[in-house]
């Protein structure tokens, strides 16, 4: 009778253990997971594409001339691109006509050029909230991510707005200038 009593506390025991475990290692995968699902909004491949096109479309657009007075003006971490842009390509009408256009083919939201060496001060800024221009909380995390190891002046960050009847889920990726 004393052994019987003795199996049903170890098996209590071990329950407890095998349950505990399970619940440690369910809490990690479930934030895992979350993380992930995140994550799969950042340098998603076919988005790096399209930033890559949209790079080669700026240069022909003179974005080499607004990049000499982003790099000129020594206070300027970064110059924002979008639909309210005026004057990025030296008052030519009709090439903004044409960018607009293009942002609202490839639903690009928003692009920013960043200086590659102040891309830490950016980072700084956005936590501090300090900087000149509203950022929304998403693209500040994406900054946050990035990290370049290569020797080029400016990296070009894009913001892409997918809509659809649940509503808009946007993506981000960038390429060096």
């Amino acid at each position: 009778m004393n052994k019987n009593g003795f199996v049903f506390v170890e098996t209590i025991v071990v329950i407890t253990i095998l349950t505990s475990a399970l619940l440690l290692l369910f809490s990690s995968f479930s934030n895992i997971l979350k993380k992930e699902k995140e994550r799969m909004n950042y340098d998603d491949v076919a988005y790096i594409y399209r930033t890559h096109y949209l790079k080669n479309t700026l240069d022909k657009l003179n974005l080499k001339d607004a990049l000499n007075n982003l790099n000129s003006d020594d206070n300027k971490y970064f110059l924002t691109i979008n639909k309210d842009t005026n004057n990025l390509f030296l008052g030519k009408e009709n090439y903004q006509n044409y960018f607009n256009k293009l942002l609202d083919d490839y639903e690009v939201e928003e692009m920013f050029i960043v200086k590659t060496k102040e891309l830490d001060n950016l980072k700084a800024c956005l936590i501090d909230n300090s900087c000149d221009n509203e950022f929304n909380e998403d693209i500040i995390k994406y900054l946050k991510t990035i990290n370049v190891d290569i020797e080029r002046d400016n990296i070009l960050v894009a913001s892409y707005a997918t809509c659809h009847n649940n509503g808009c889920q946007y993506f981000y990726s960038w390429v060096s200038v």
